[in-house]
């Protein structure tokens, strides 16, 4: 005598295909994390057109669920500076993506370029470009330098100011659009940084 077949309850069929459901859109990518957004409001208040640089940074930014910034500006007539770092990642388990920085200088402006490339893949693929007294880019590096002051009463040497933007972690966009993005954000920053620590030199910028 043949067994019969043995029903499965409707209740765990229907457990059964819902499970088999969630996991086939899990695999989807149905439940991965959403880009976080960008908006100009969340940009530093130091850094310059701050709408276009949320839209700038949403498109080549590593992709994660948050970003967030977080500025320092000291104002002074001799030691000048002004920082801006984006970070990703949620509280507690935030890395560093991308940075700004503004600060006077007494080095030449190969050394202080040097001086800033503190791990040696920022100064990979560096050209020379067209702005203030002197500026290279690469696809991890922006750097423009440019006179402040003819001179200055405690300090006389620290008549220079050193702007660069750093991709800490590389950007999501080719080696050239990448190169593009930093020399843009540089130029960009570079004039803020001049008129914010007040310099009295021309700042010999593009205009933009």
């Amino acid at each position: 005598m043949s067994a019969k077949p043995r029903l499965i309850p409707s209740a765990v069929l229907a457990v059964v295909l819902v499970a088999g459901g969630l996991g086939i859109a899990a695999w989807q990518g149905a439940f991965a994390e959403e880009r976080g957004t960008i908006a100009a409001g969340d940009v530093c208040s130091n850094v310059p057109h701050r709408a276009r640089v949320a839209d700038i940074l949403g498109s080549v930014l590593p992709e994660n669920s948050s970003y967030a910034f977080s500025a320092d500006v000291k104002p002074g007539h001799d030691l000048f500076t002004s920082l801006c770092a984006v970070y990703g990642g949620k509280l507690g388990d935030r890395k560093a993506l991308l940075t700004f920085s503004g600060h006077s200088t007494a080095l030449g402006w190969t050394e202080a370029r040097d001086g800033e490339v503190v791990h040696r893949e920022y100064g990979v693929g560096l050209e020379s470009f067209e702005a203030g007294d002197k500026a290279w880019a690469g696809p991890r590096m922006a750097f423009v330098g440019t006179t402040c002051r003819k001179k200055v009463t405690t300090k006389p040497e620290m008549n220079r100011m050193v702007v660069t933007v750093i991709a800490q972690t590389p950007l999501e966009a080719s080696d050239a659009k990448s190169t593009s993005v930093l020399k843009e954000l540089a130029v960009d920053f570079a004039r803020q940084v001049h008129k914010d620590a007040e310099c009295e030199v021309p700042a010999r910028l593009p205009e933009g």
